[in-house]
């Protein structure tokens, strides 16, 4: 009897641990897959009003809803592996995950606002050209830059595994998409991404640096006396 209860409170944290883990990587996925259907029967209605435009007051509210928003098939598809990939990995890292994808959200978006090219055109063929940004791709980007650099600050194995797998696998990928070579895509928000991703993870990590400084000089406070 004791075995079996032992079995299942196992399970329980077992499952406890990945809708924690799991749920907020996937609820924003959700709704990126809504927004595009329901676009899709409005005709590109929500890409027209909800994209963020740099520089434009009235293209503010793409800061909200930018993520959320994408220009075809193959544009969601390919945000939506990214991230489900470095959104797990970041809500593996921290417990935190739905205050650091809220800030990478917000953050990039910003960023995006300030820095953006005004030429970037996700619209599909034959519904007219929009001057806008659009795709979850800043959040990605950060998420990836977030992982990287909280492998660097914090020392500790699993984010150092976790920022060698991202460096190997998409490091040259996203470090050319943050370039102005490939027309149509937005490296201003690739961009904006990463540095919001350096940010957090900076932020997130200011704690833990401190207590590894302070350990370090009670160390050499030890071996000097």
């Amino acid at each position: 009897m004791a075995s079996q209860d032992s079995v299942r409170s196992i399970s329980s944290d077992f499952a406890t641990t990945l809708k924690r883990t799991f749920v907020p990587v996937i609820l924003p996925l959700l709704a990126m897959w809504l927004m595009f259907v329901v676009s899709l029967a409005l005709g590109n209605w929500f890409n027209r009003t909800l994209a963020l435009e740099a520089r434009d007051f009235s293209g503010l509210i793409g800061i909200l809803f930018m993520p959320l928003l994408h220009g075809g098939f193959g544009h969601l598809i390919g945000n939506t592996m990214s991230w489900l990939v470095l959104g797990g990995m970041t809500s593996l890292l921290t417990k935190r995950f739905t205050t650091v994808m809220v800030s990478l959200w917000l953050l990039s978006g910003a960023v995006l606002w300030i820095i953006g090219t005004p030429w970037v055109c996700h619209a599909p063929a034959g519904t007219g050209c929009v001057v806008n940004h659009i795709g979850a791709s800043t959040v990605v980007y950060g998420f990836a830059a977030f992982i990287v650099t909280y492998a660097i600050l914090a020392r500790r194995f699993l984010p150092m595994l976790f920022g060698l797998c991202v460096a190997f696998v998409y490091g040259l990928t996203m470090l050319v998409g943050m370039l102005p070579m490939t027309p149509g895509v937005s490296w201003t928000g690739h961009l904006a991404g990463a540095i919001a991703g350096v940010t957090v993870a900076f932020f997130l990590t200011k704690e833990a640096r401190a207590q590894r400084g302070r350990a370090s000089s009670s160390g050499n406070e030890q071996i000097q006396y």
